[in-house]
């Protein structure tokens, strides 16, 4: 029998050694973490309805992609499932909204629905696991994937936390827990709005910027 338990990484220097096995560090998970959340605190009330999870989402891949590029990573968007990938340590990592990270009690779950790419996806990446027959389809679609691991960043007012965490199997439109949990970032932000001078229309326009407390 497999145990089936999640396993939570949250001691400082347990989190560093475990985010290096993965090709990662502190510094750039919080950095992508900050990016994503000052890109949903840029969005306004008139804007359409999903663009602080858009903007979020895109701020997001685009730090982690220019983060690990440079260090020998490359981009990957088979399946149209948009990924990071690292060849050498046999990673595959992908940005996602969640509605909470590094909390004890619950798991992340992804604001936006998995599709089937995405449980092919995690599905195809975890044969180092499970003995059983590979899966022809996943492995047609995607050809030889690594193990899929997750930057989970979830933005509450202005308080902000990333965990980066390796997905289990699932069926449906949603995670259904993790192997592993390594909890990286809880933090809180405060706005600070500039706002610019007289304009000839009904509104003001301004930028909203995020800094550390």
């Amino acid at each position: 029998m497999l145990n089936t338990a999640t396993q939570i990484v949250q001691d400082t220097q347990d989190v560093d050694t475990a985010l290096s096995k993965i090709g990662l560090s502190r510094d750039i998970v919080v950095e992508v973490a900050r990016s994503a959340a000052a890109a949903r605190a840029e969005s306004l009330p008139v804007d359409p309805s999903g663009t602080p999870g858009t903007m979020s989402y895109t701020y997001g891949v685009r730090a982690l992609r220019l983060k690990l590029i440079k260090h020998g990573w490359r981009e990957s968007r088979q399946g149209n499932v948009e990924s990071t990938v690292n060849d050498e340590v046999n990673v595959q990592l992908l940005f996602q909204n969640v509605d909470v990270a590094c909390n004890l009690f619950k798991s992340p779950r992804a604001i936006s629905r998995k599709g089937a790419a995405s449980r092919s996806l995690v599905l195809a990446g975890q044969y180092d696991l499970f003995d059983h027959p590979d899966d022809e389809a996943a492995s047609c679609f995607f050809g030889k994937v690594p193990t899929v691991w997750l930057v989970c960043v979830s933005v509450d007012g202005f308080s902000v936390r990333a965990e980066v965490s390796r997905p289990k199997m699932f069926g449906g439109c949603q995670f259904e827990g993790f192997h592993q949990r390594i909890f990286v970032l809880e933090e809180e932000f405060e706005p600070n709005i500039d706002r610019y001078g007289d304009s000839d229309d009904d509104h003001e326009d301004f930028d909203v910027e995020i800094s550390k407390k």
